[in-house]
């Protein structure tokens, strides 16, 4: 298919030139085969008006017998192929003996007897690529009136036919002639159309360059590319065309710049460039409306870790599939891992290469001492193109077989680092992951301050949740979870130890050395048994002295061993205090959840009857709780 005007132009141009001059030819063609049929027409009339005086003047003669010289005369003046004088009817019948045999015998073609039979003028034109025969055949009427009377000497009727000419013309020469003009009428023609087709193409080259180069440059700003114009040194309707469209995409491209420029100014980083202007401004503008239903959403949220789980949504949208997000934990300098990701082609690749540890990202160093995580220590961002080992903490940059890169951003949050986002990705996701970067920053300055005021309200909700001496949980701790706690050892079908663990002879510190030593053997001996436990077990100051223990997911019937760990730790403790040393000991009751009663409160209220008991029995005792007996 033709796309090019120009081609076009001239390809219709050549057709309307050709549509003409056949035409005209044509036309001319025809004119001048009438004009020589009519012209011998013309002269055919005036050879039989001729032949018909003569052989009028040789019957008054009565020298008839001469009329064969007169017609080849005729014939070789007026240059005719053949001749011949036909008899009609009322002839033959009047002069029937004086007819010669030849006369009588030479027998009309059907032309000539059409004529003889109907009175009229009838011709025909015989062609072939030799010659051209022009055959005419003129009827003689019998009439009274004129300069010869015919009826004086023919017995014949007014208007009857007497007789015809037959003339044969030779008019090969005419067509020759014919065809010479012809050739050179289609010369000139010719002539004349491959210079008006030049006039024309010289004319019309600076108007088809004009749409060739808009149709270039509007297939270049298809792709967001600004920077082409149109230089058309033309003066009139089309220079203002081009001069409009150039005056347009300076526009078109100053706008979208500003566009793009003010978005990254409210988004706070200079966006990643393809090239394409278009897809920058609505991929700006559309990645400025998520960050703002982002924020609104996050907003809404009422814990970190649906924020978290947002923006892993988001990193995913981005076809960032590898990745871990650190929570700074600054009571204890650690981190914790909030979140973590790797996708199932890396997953693949890591389990059949025995040289690598499918373990993300980094090592355990930096869950323990937050320190070690450069990103957290140094606050800035930090990755391996400007050194390749800057972090000795990455697990894989210092595999030969698959090398991997990271990206860490650290998240400041109440004026300190409170998160990291590390970004990994290999060569072939290097160049979308960058891309997206200047997104990820966004989005996570977006969502700094609501994760600050989440950081905050927990933090103020946990201060309310902890005793402030002792740095325990306290009652309302308790009453908050103990039924989503409950739940789950139901649901996991294991056990939860209970220890109502007391002091012994505590008011006797507090009347003797006073509350400050109170309040310091209070603390030691809380900070004693909540080392003794695990992690995952629950401290909580229960009342005064009394400290409560739960013990999460253990064996059945085990309670009461580690509450005499507990108990023997307490014991063999010695305690500083001004002056001197202190030595305490605890009574301390075990009961089982959901072994000696599927109620939690009533399971409470088990292990501090057994606690008194072993107040009862001397104190620092460890007793558990018997269904059939309430002693050890």
């Amino acid at each position: 298919m033709i796309s090019s005007i120009k081609t076009k132009l001239i390809i219709r141009i050549v057709i309307s030139f050709i549509l003409l001059s056949i035409t005209f030819q044509g036309i001319a063609f025809y004119s001048f085969r009438m004009l020589t049929i009519e012209n011998s027409k013309e002269k055919a009339f005036t050879i039989a008006g001729l032949v018909r005086d003569a052989i009028t003047s040789l019957m008054v003669l009565q020298v008839v017998e001469k009329q064969d010289v007169f017609l080849n005369q005729i014939k070789h003046t007026y240059g005719l192929k053949s001749i011949k004088i036909l008899k009609g009817k009322p002839v033959l019948e009047q002069f029937q003996d004086n007819l010669t045999d030849d006369s009588k015998h030479s027998m009309p073609n059907a032309l000539e007897y059409e004529v003889l039979r109907t009175g009229e003028v009838k011709s025909v034109l015989t062609e072939n690529i030799q010659n051209v025969d022009f055959e005419l055949v003129i009827p003689y009427k019998a009439t009274s009136s004129g300069h010869v009377n015919c009826l004086s000497c023919h017995k014949a009727k007014e208007d009857e036919v007497l007789g015809a000419i037959s003339l044969v013309m030779d008019l090969t020469k005419q067509r020759r002639q014919g065809m010479s003009s012809l050739s050179y009428m289609v010369a000139v023609s010719l002539i004349f159309s491959l210079s008006t087709l030049y006039i024309i193409y010289v004319f019309f080259r600076p108007y088809t360059e004009l749409f060739q180069k808009l149709r270039k440059s509007f297939a270049k700003v298809e792709d967001g590319v600004f920077s082409c114009k149109i230089d058309i040194k033309l003066k009139d309707e089309a220079g203002d065309v081009a001069n409009s469209y150039n005056n347009m995409v300076d526009n078109l491209s100053k706008t979208l710049h500003s566009i793009s420029n003010k978005v990254s100014l409210l988004i706070g980083h200079e966006m990643a460039k393809t090239g394409n202007d278009i897809k920058d401004t609505a991929s700006n503008v559309d990645i400025l409306v998520k960050i703002y239903k982002f924020k609104r959403t996050i907003e809404k949220d009422t814990k970190k870790l649906d924020i978290y789980t947002r923006f892993e949504q988001i990193l995913e949208d981005m076809n960032i599939h590898n990745y871990s997000i650190y929570e700074v934990k600054k009571h204890n300098n650690s981190l914790l891992t909030v979140s973590q990701s790797m996708s199932n082609d890396i997953v693949e690749k890591l389990t059949n290469n025995q040289a690598c540890t499918n373990k993300p990202w980094c090592c355990d160093t930096i869950m323990t001492n937050a320190n070690e995580c450069r990103a957290m220590r140094t606050g800035v961002i930090v990755n391996c193109f400007d050194f390749p080992n800057i972090c000795p903490n990455f697990v894989f940059q210092y595999n030969d077989i698959m090398q991997f890169y990271y990206y860490c951003i650290p998240v400041y949050i109440g004026g300190h680092v409170g998160l990291i986002v590390q970004l990994v990705f290999d060569k072939e996701t290097m160049q979308s992951t960058f891309l997206n970067i200047p997104y990820v920053l966004s989005y996570l300055q977006e969502g700094e301050p609501v994760l600050e005021a989440k950081t905050f309200m927990e933090m103020l909700k946990e201060q309310s949740l902890v005793d402030q001496l002792t740095g325990l949980y306290n009652r309302r701790y308790l009453e908050e979870t103990y039924s989503n706690l409950c739940a789950q050892i139901t649901r996991r079908s294991t056990t939860l130890g209970v220890l109502m663990i007391d002091i012994d002879f505590f008011k006797q510190v507090n009347d003797t050395y006073g509350h400050d030593v109170g309040d310091k053997v209070l603390q030691r001996i809380s900070q004693i048994i909540k080392n003794t436990l695990r992690t995952s077990d629950i401290v909580i100051r229960y009342g005064g002295e009394e400290i409560l223990a739960l013990l999460i997911d253990i064996e059945k019937n085990s309670a009461i061993g580690i509450a005499e760990k507990i108990r023997q730790k307490i014991e063999n403790e010695t305690i500083e205090i001004p002056g001197g040393v202190l030595k305490k000991t605890v009574s301390i009751g075990a009961a089982e959840f959901p072994t000696h009663t599927g109620k939690f409160w009533q399971c409470l209220k088990f292990a501090d009857t057994v606690l008194y008991k072993a107040k009862e029995d001397g104190r620092n005792r460890a007793y558990a709780f018997n269904n059939n007996k309430s002693n050890e």
